[in-house]
Parts: C-alpha cells; sequence; structure tokens
C-alpha cells in the first residue's frame, strides 16, 4: 500500500509539473525572421493545444482555420516557431485578444543576419512537431542583444505562491495528523 501512494504521488506531481510547464510563460530570446497566416488542419488528438472555438477562430468545411505563425531563430542558430492566436477566456487564462496586433509588431520587428534586431517573446505551450503543436506568443519585447535573458517574473511569483501554499497545506496536514492520530506503541 506504501509503494502504491508513493506511485500515485510522484504521478500527480509530475502531472502538476507538466500543467505548470505548459501554462506558464517562458520568455525566449530570438530573431523574427518571418511572420505568415496559414490554413491549418487541427489535429483532433492535438485540440486541447489549440485555441478553441469560442474565441473567435472559425473552422471552414475542411476542418482548417486561419493560424498566424512567426519564426524566429534563436542566438545558437536553431529555428522555432511560434503561433499567435487569441485565447478569450479559456484555459490558460492570458485573456488574449490582439494577435493581430502582435502579428504587426512581429512582422514590423522582422530582420535578416546582417543587421538582427533581437527580441524576446512571451509564450506559453509546448513545440511538439509530432502533433503540430506550437507554442502560443503572448507579448514581443526587443532587447540589447542575443545574450539578454529578461527575468520571467510571471513564472517566478506564481510559482512562489504555489510554493508557499503547499508548504502551508503540508504543514497544516502534518498538524492534524499529530493531533488527530494516536501514538503507535503507546497506552490506547
Amino acid at each position: 500500500m506504501y509503494y502504491l501512494r508513493v506511485v500515485i504521488g510522484v504521478l500527480f506531481g509530475v502531472l502538476i509539473f507538466a500543467l505548470l510547464d505548459y501554462t506558464l510563460p517562458s520568455k525566449n530570446t530570438v530573431r523574427i525572421s518571418n511572420t505568415y497566416n496559414r490554413l491549418t488542419a487541427i489535429p483532433p488528438s492535438a485540440t486541447i493545444f489549440w485555441a478553441s472555438d469560442s474565441t473567435g477562430t472559425v473552422e471552414n468545411a475542411q476542418g482548417q482555420r486561419d493560424v498566424r505563425f512567426i519564426d524566429a531563430v534563436r542566438p545558437g542558430g536553431s529555428v522555432f516557431v511560434y503561433r499567435n492566436e487569441d485565447t478569450g477566456w479559456v484555459w490558460p487564462p492570458y485573456f488574449k485578444y490582439d494577435s493581430a496586433n502582435l502579428q504587426a509588431e512581429a512582422t514590423n520587428l522582422q530582420s535578416g543576419t546582417a543587421s538582427p534586431i533581437w527580441v524576446s517573446v512571451t509564450a506559453y505551450g509546448w513545440r511538439l512537431p509530432w502533433m503540430s503543436t506550437y507554442p502560443n506568443a503572448v507579448s514581443i519585447n526587443t532587447v540589447a542583444g542575443p545574450d539578454d535573458r529578461p527575468l520571467n517574473w510571471a513564472a517566478m511569483v506564481i510559482c512562489a505562491v504555489l510554493m508557499a501554499l503547499l508548504t502551508l497545506v503540508w504543514r497544516m496536514w502534518g498538524q492534524f495528523r499529530q493531533r488527530g492520530m494516536p501514538r503507535r506503541g503507546g497506552r490506547a
């Protein structure tokens, strides 16, 4: 029974970590190389990673929707692709309704290798090529250079609050067990 509880606890911890890793914002320093719109078929197995229909995205008869994309290059030369969709009022709660403005900003910040403009893209989500999922860009800010790594204050504050709540619950559970459970080996 003890090992079953440990396995369930570890699986629960991995699930919480994956949920936080997906939903918390991440910041990447990149150079924007291209922006475009593309009719994209959302695979049924990956619909959880894309914006819902209630955010204003309309699918055609073939199940495709018009999605904005931002192509980027990392300082090391590897490429990375972001999608740019409104999130609306659904999970995760970014309440993003400015994808057109963000696309215009990204288009304005495009640059080549000769005179690069480095930006910090704040996004959430995962890039899973085998499921055709892309992180959703939330904001773009210019930075001084490729070595500039802005602190991710939002994720740090959320993690600190969650850690404080976890510590509080842990302590309360310990006090409950200490007060409510009879001691082993003692008199009853």
